[in-house]
C-alpha cells in the first residue's frame, strides 16, 4: 500500500503543477488548492486517500506543492514537493515536508 499511497502522491503533485502552468499562462498569476479545486482543474479525489496530505503555497511568481504522510511508515514514508519548475524531488524526512533541497526523482 505504501508503494501505491507513494506513486498517487506524485501524480497528485504532478497534476497540481501542470493546473498551475496552465492558470499562470491564462491569467498570469497562480492559484490556491482551493481555487484549483474549485475550478475543476484538480479532483479532491486525487488527493484524498492515498495517505498524504497535500499543501500548496504560493508566493508570488513562485509556488510550493508538498505532500507528506499522514501516518508516517504505514501510509508512506517518502515527503514529495514540486515547485514551477516541474521537477519532482523526495525525501524521507520522517514525516516532515520535503524541500527544494532534495533530490530530485527519477
Amino acid at each position: 500500500p505504501m508503494i501505491n499511497n507513494e506513486r498517487a502522491t506524485i501524480g497528485a503533485l504532478y497534476t497540481i503543477a501542470a493546473a498551475e502552468s496552465i492558470i499562470r499562462s491564462e491569467t498570469g498569476s497562480f492559484v490556491t488548492l482551493e481555487d484549483l479545486l474549485a475550478q475543476k482543474k484538480v479532483e479532491r479525489e486525487l488527493l484524498e486517500g492515498h495517505g498524504y496530505k497535500v499543501y500548496l503555497t504560493i508566493s508570488g511568481n513562485h509556488f510550493e506543492a508538498v505532500a507528506v504522510p499522514i501516518e508516517y511508515g504505514k501510509s508512506g514514508k517518502m515527503s514529495y514537493f514540486v515547485n514551477e519548475t516541474g521537477v519532482m524531488r523526495a525525501g524521507d524526512h520522517g514525516g516532515a515536508p520535503a524541500t527544494v533541497a532534495d533530490k530530485p526523482i527519477q
